[in-house]
């Protein structure tokens, strides 16, 4: 008799490893698929944003930008700290935007 529910229980056992590896299966495929996926859709955004021109004074360049402020407002905007506020508020805005998108715009 116990040779018979030791077969039973090993009987048993290899039908769940069997359905674990199924499931383990089902798990990859749905994960490579995934993977697929975003890779397509970081394309579609590649080749979207480089079909958008930048704007002339980028292309010109900011120091061409940046050297037509006369050098008092020049020493005025960095006395008073304002690169260092516009870098802060970048960062923030960098912050809030990365977060909406990885979050898929949930927040």
């Amino acid at each position: 008799m116990n040779s018979l529910l030791d077969w039973l229980a090993e009987m048993w056992q290899g039908f769940i490893d069997w359905l674990y590896e199924i499931l383990i299966f089902i798990l990859d495929a749905l994960l490579w698929l995934s993977l697929q996926v975003f890779e397509k859709m970081l394309e579609g955004f590649r080749l979207i944003f480089s079909l958008i021109d930048p704007p002339q004074f980028i292309q010109s360049g900011i120091s061409q930008f940046t050297s037509s402020i006369p050098p008092d407002v020049g020493y005025l905007l960095g006395a008073t700290g304002f690169d260092s506020a516009l870098g802060i508020i970048g960062v923030g805005y960098t912050f809030r935007l990365t977060r909406k998108v990885l979050t898929l715009f949930q927040w």
